[in-house]
């Protein structure tokens, strides 16, 4: 059992984990690059909302190696791997006649199907 100073305490819930973690493996995907996201629907824990899975995005920076918590919840796993930052446009994810913006979603590579051919929606 654990036993905690009042600043141990404080220290615990002030300090946020760290979830990065190093991989020797370089980046699939550069800043820059299309890309298309796998359409997928599994029974557990999934970061990739339903209404991203099969677009095309593109790909704005690489956060770095994260524990992948599909991977943490089902099997208990870190599953390191990059983290993307992705840009859809609103049109590619919800229709042409939806109003014009963009969303920025953090996508892990498993999410990632692979480069799109042809550009997603500006």
């Amino acid at each position: 059992m654990n036993t905690y100073t009042p600043q141990g305490y404080l220290d615990l819930i002030t300090t946020p984990p760290n979830y990065h973690r190093p991989v020797d493996v370089t980046p699939e995907f550069q800043p820059g690059d299309s890309i298309v996201t796998h359409n997928l629907n599994p029974l557990l824990h999934t970061r990739l909302p339903r209404y991203a899975r099969g677009k095309k995005g593109v790909i704005v920076a690489n956060y770095g190696a994260c524990v992948f918590p599909d991977a943490l919840v089902a099997e208990q796993q870190e599953k390191p791997q990059f983290v993307y930052l992705v840009k859809f446009s609103s049109k590619e994810l919800w229709g042409e006649s939806s109003e014009n913006f963009s969303v920025h979603l953090s996508i892990w590579a498993d999410y990632i199907l692979g480069k799109s051919e042809g550009a997603a929606h500006g």
